[in-house]
């Protein structure tokens, strides 16, 4: 690249042709701390201008020109280029001052070099050490955007993930959603977040719905938005024994689908040995919760008061939840034998009763 002179002078702020500001995307927070910073300090960095007839033609610097008016100043300190326009605009895609630029904005300054100065791809990359690819990557970004897109995006109304991840894609698919997005959003703006989650319903949406969603973006965020509390509080409601149930549905109809699927998938003598051993894998687990939650519920089960994977208690197993003898003795009265009190504390007798069974089959009565 051809070397050439500079000086710096000051300069009257309506000297500058301000020609490429839809170049670089206004910020307004950096603007604010740009003149917060100019007010206590002076201005530290000079615009970068190139003569042309009677003009300054502005290069690099915009975002310190609205500072400056901001804070009413009518002179600047301009660092003047002796070298065609062109040539300038490839340097400041090189030499970058300041803060970092976007890959719109690269974009958009190679598309100005290669319209306006007739510039091929090859010979951008070359004086600016890029390689072509990274070249048409830019141009490509800028060219994929409409008009009204890449305006937005330099009037600082729309952010730049905002219109490469969702209104350029839409813009390709239908340019028509896509502007009456951009139109919803230049009066009533949306989050990334916000535009991430419409845009995602939006795929999935039919066409009826689609038009809901582009006429009132806002609307269909708030309604999502209650919906996602109503749905907390169910969960809240419920509890752990809600969200339990809630898994155990969701995990009965998967497994009713893989039921089905097991013809298809093992017909024919495919290799399954390593379909099998995950399958084990999940019976294992289910054997476990099962077992689990046996030892949690069987206590509440009518006629129970063991769990069945416990072990068996000592003695017959009949006399499991008798009380012992001596009880049962001590409700008979004096010279009764155990036989006559028990009829007797059933309101019937029997002459012909024979003699009492043994102790141990106490509790048969």
């Amino acid at each position: 690249m051809k070397t050439f002179n500079s000086q710096t002078l000051e300069a009257d702020l309506h000297r500058l042709d301000l020609r490429f500001a839809t170049l670089r995307i206004r910020q307004p927070r950096l603007v604010d701390r740009l003149s917060r910073s100019i007010e206590q300090n002076g201005q530290l960095v000079p615009l970068v201008v190139v003569a042309e007839r009677d003009r300054w033609v502005l290069i690099d610097g915009y975002l310190r020109i609205e500072a400056l008016r901001r804070l009413a100043r009518d002179t600047v300190r301009v660092e003047l280029w002796d070298c065609p326009l062109a040539q300038a605009l490839l340097i400041i895609l090189v030499r970058v001052q300041g803060r970092t630029w976007e890959a719109i904005e690269e974009g958009a300054v190679i598309r100005e070099l290669t319209t306006r100065f007739e510039l091929p791809q090859r010979e951008v990359a070359r004086q600016t050490g890029r390689d072509v690819s990274w070249v048409n990557r830019r141009l490509s970004l800028v060219q994929a955007l409409p008009e009204a897109l890449l305006t937005a995006i330099c009037r600082g109304e729309l952010s730049t993930w905002a219109a490469s991840r969702v209104l350029a894609p839409l813009a390709r698919a239908n340019n028509d959603h896509a502007q009456t997005l951009l139109s919803a959003l230049q009066h009533d703006p949306l989050s990334t977040r916000e535009l991430n989650i419409w845009y995602q319903h939006y795929q999935k949406a039919n066409q009826q719905s689609r038009k809901r969603m582009l006429a009132q973006p806002r609307l269909f965020c708030q309604a999502l938005q209650a919906q996602d509390q109503d749905r907390a509080a169910n969960a809240l409601r419920a509890g752990p024994e809600g969200a339990w149930l809630a898994e155990l549905k969701r995990l009965t109809e998967r497994l009713r689908g893989l039921n089905k699927q097991v013809p298809l998938v093992f017909a024919g003598g495919l290799q399954t040995a390593s379909l099998q051993r995950a399958w084990l894998v999940m019976k294992t687990l289910i054997q476990t919760v099962d077992e689990t939650l046996a030892r949690y519920t069987d206590h509440d089960s009518p006629g129970h008061s063991r769990s069945d994977s416990g072990p068996a208690p000592q003695g017959h197993p009949g006399t499991q939840d008798c009380p012992p003898a001596e009880d049962l003795t001590q409700q008979r009265a004096p010279g009764d034998t155990p036989t006559a009190a028990t009829h007797r504390r059933d309101g019937t007798g029997d002459a012909t009763a024979t003699a009492g069974p043994p102790q141990r089959n106490l509790c048969a009565l």
